[in-house]
């Protein structure tokens, strides 16, 4: 039985869908869920310190809260706890983290899909995260295109 389901969530269509499977799961076995965002500030160590840079990293903070609290605002919606959580540093090593230190017993993402062009450019936080996890990992794909 889990009790506490992550939510990987960047906000996109995909992982809002993934948001859904996980809250569904978490209503039907009484478990509490956390929504994490990972801001990817890793990106943003070669540039110079300076106000542009803050203004990005401000930027994918308030990303991030909204993103969060959209998940959070389909879990009250389904009666399921939720918090908020977000974090800084590289998505899938932080998404690793923060479920070994909270002791989580899943994680549900959503996936890339695992061909074209867009796995090749973008490199996958799931499929890292599904290979160094500890925990079970739910991924729920996104729409493709075509079909």
């Amino acid at each position: 039985m889990f009790e506490k389901i992550i939510i990987a969530t960047d906000g996109s269509e995909t992982s809002e869908k993934a948001a859904q499977a996980g809250i569904e799961l978490a209503r039907a076995q009484g478990a509490k869920v956390v929504a994490l965002y990972v801001a990817d500030t890793g990106r943003l160590s070669h540039l110079p310190d300076d106000m542009v840079l803050v203004s990005i990293k401000e930027l994918l903070i308030k990303e991030g809260e909204e993103a969060t609290g959209y998940v959070c605002g389909l879990a009250e919606k389904a009666g399921v706890a939720c918090e908020r959580k977000v974090v800084e540093g590289r998505p899938s090593d932080q998404i690793l983290k923060y479920c070994r230190e909270v002791g989580a017993q899943l994680l549900v993402m959503g996936s890339v899909g695992r061909s074209g062009l867009d796995r090749f450019l973008l490199g996958s936080v799931a499929e890292k995260v599904v290979q160094h996890a500890h925990i079970p990992v739910m991924t729920v794909p996104g729409e493709r295109k075509g079909d």
